[in-house]
């Protein structure tokens, strides 16, 4: 057989078998009874699947991209807008977590009782007029794999993982998951926030100084005794 035979041969035996396979994959996927259907959804599946990025590759993604994205509001916008915008995330992760707010809002009784419950777990409540103001602290809260805040756990799990990089800016998110809570436990306005200290930045805790309109709230009898924090607004994300 000459080299021209042969390959001629080769070539539509080949042709064949694709063919013969090709069909047989055809009719077994219009026909479940015809041939394992498994193997066919196993294909379908694979081909499907495998053009998707793995789960880690897209988280990967992500935090790059959130890094970026804080990046260019330190570089674009002054202080103020960064954390406005910033506080609106940490609502959205709030709803997130929690749900959207009722509208009926909390009796003088309840919210008087949100305050009492604060003070009495070490966190500082202090009435001045017209305003309330209260220094908000994670303090030695556990979070559910064993590690405190004073370990170095930070309750974002953003940030926990410790992103190289991250701007502190990043923290004005909590400051704003933290206010929508104190907004919904007592009914009052928090009309300002400010991230005094947060392990992103270098701090051994995070804590945040809320300032309440108290006009319509119930009078504030007196500061609770210091004692060890064992509770708090919302919890862990």
């Amino acid at each position: 057989m000459d080299r021209k035979q042969f390959l001629r041969q080769s070539l539509l035996a080949g042709v064949g078998c694709c063919c013969g396979a090709t069909l047989g994959l055809a009719q077994a996927l219009r026909d479940p009874e015809h041939g394992p259907p498994s193997l066919a959804a196993d294909l379908t599946w694979r081909i499907r699947e495998g053009a998707k990025s793995p789960a880690w590759k897209k988280v990967e993604k992500a935090e790059s991209w959130i890094k970026s994205m804080v990046d260019n509001l330190d570089e674009q916008l002054d202080d103020e807008t960064r954390r406005k915008i910033m506080n609106a995330c940490g609502r959205a992760c709030y709803i997130d977590a929690y749900g959207i707010g009722d509208d009926r809002k909390p009796s003088p009784e309840q919210a008087q009782a949100a305050l009492d419950r604060l003070a009495k777990s070490g966190i500082d409540v202090r009435r001045d007029g017209d305003t309330i103001t209260v220094l908000y602290k994670w303090g030695i809260k556990q979070n559910p794999y064993g590690l405190s805040m004073r370990e170095g756990y930070c309750m974002c799990p953003i940030a926990e993982s410790g992103l190289p990089g991250l701007s502190g800016t990043f923290c004005e998110c909590s400051g704003g998951y933290v206010k929508e809570g104190l907004e919904r436990a007592t009914g009052m306005k928090v009309v300002a926030v400010e991230v005094l200290e947060s392990l992103l930045r270098g701090g051994k805790d995070c804590r945040f100084k809320l300032v309440l309109a108290a006009s319509s709230a119930p009078p504030f009898i007196a500061d609770g005794a210091r004692q060890p924090r064992t509770g708090g607004i919302g919890g862990p994300r």
